[in-house]
């Protein structure tokens, strides 16, 4: 800077600090926009990250309610199962299979078969036969296995 008197230096100086204070509030506007936009996005991030953890959450809890159920359910049948099991390994329930499905009977009991007749009759027929006829419409068999 060569100046001829001092007043043009300070022209000089005073002009470049308006420009360099123009330049400044230039960038320093930018600045604001782009530190404004920048909040605005990673605010956004922030709320949609979170919308997104509460609905997952919700999804895990209503999903945790209907396995919660299902096991409440699964363990009152387990316990029924259970008590069914307890049931058939009883004495009274063996004796009961071993009579209905087996056909079995203990000393000195009979056992009594109805058979059908030939005509193929049902059962209300032949009851209404064996009223008619004091003979039986039936075949009484006996058996003991013991004998």
């Amino acid at each position: 800077m060569i100046s001829t008197g001092k007043g043009k230096v300070t022209e000089l100086k005073l002009h470049s600090n308006n420009i360099e204070q123009g330049q400044k509030g230039r960038r320093g506007k930018r600045s604001g926009k782009v530190m404004m936009l920048l909040s605005v996005a990673f605010v956004s991030y922030m709320a949609f990250s979170l919308f997104n953890q509460f609905t997952r959450v919700d999804n895990m809890q209503s999903s945790m309610k209907t396995l919660q159920s299902q096991v409440a359910e699964l363990q009152s049948r387990n316990e029924a199962l259970r008590d069914e099991i307890k049931q058939i390994k009883s004495d009274s329930y063996i004796e009961q299979a071993a009579r209905e499905q087996l056909g079995l009977v203990k000393p000195g009991e009979t056992l009594v078969i109805p058979t059908q007749s030939e005509q193929g009759s049902t059962a209300v027929e032949q009851g209404n036969a064996a009223a008619n006829n004091n003979n039986a419409a039936f075949e009484v068999k006996y058996k003991n296995i013991y004998d």
